[in-house]
């Protein structure tokens, strides 16, 4: 049984879900169809006889598959974003520059676009600068990166000031850009604001700005 085909990232083949419990499988299964990533389902027992990359089952079955770099359902407790990120990290290896960006529009709605070796990990709109910060320094602090950048929009500079001294204050190896906001609402849907506020955030993570000044 084959999970759905993944639009961008791993093959399907690299992922095995390897459960015959029921709830634990749901679970999983949920998780990863969220996040639009493929998989392949196996028995404990098949799954020990694949080179899967990655294989998720529960702490249950781990005898029967007899490897040690598992990962477990209990695991997926954690947010969607970091669970992403720990799936790409076990994929990559060594073979990806290993740098995390986090693109900030800043607004009535803060649009937060991020990106973890290369590849899209999670984007979400929050409605305060309170909720913006603690997602961003969690998603800073929680993924094991040896670059870390957080970029800004300039567009309201209160609201870019505020969350860069915010993030600074909390976490000083982190390197903040300011970023031109120019333009970068453009060839966006007008008439869905989650995807402008998202889309200028992801605009924003491509563009180099200046680096922002602790005062």
């Amino acid at each position: 049984m084959n999970g759905n085909p993944l639009a961008t990232g791993p093959n399907s083949s690299q992922i095995v879900v390897a459960t015959v419990e029921g709830r634990s499988y749901y679970k999983i299964v949920s998780m990863l169809k969220s996040m639009n990533i493929g998989f392949s389902s196996l028995s404990p027992e098949e799954a020990s006889r694949t080179n899967a990359k990655i294989i998720i089952t529960t702490r249950n079955e781990a005898s029967l598959i007899r490897r040690e770099d598992l990962i477990f359902d209990f695991q997926l407790d954690t947010s969607p974003a970091l669970f992403k990120a720990m799936l790409l990290k076990n994929l990559s290896g060594n073979y990806i520059e290993d740098i995390l960006v986090v693109g900030v529009d800043p607004g009535n709605r803060i649009g937060i676009y991020v990106l973890y070796l290369h590849t899209e990990l999670y984007s979400t709109v929050r409605s305060s600068l309170r909720e913006a910060v603690k997602f961003i320094m969690n998603i800073l602090s929680c993924i094991n990166s040896s670059k870390k950048i957080l970029k800004i929009g300039n567009g309201d500079s209160i609201k870019c000031n505020h969350i860069a001294q915010e993030i600074k204050n909390q976490n000083r190896s982190v390197r903040i850009e300011i970023v031109n906001e120019f333009g970068t609402s453009r060839n966006i849907m007008p008439n869905c604001r989650r995807n402008r506020d998202v889309g200028s955030a992801k605009s924003i993570a491509f563009r180099s700005g200046r680096i922002f000044q602790v005062k």
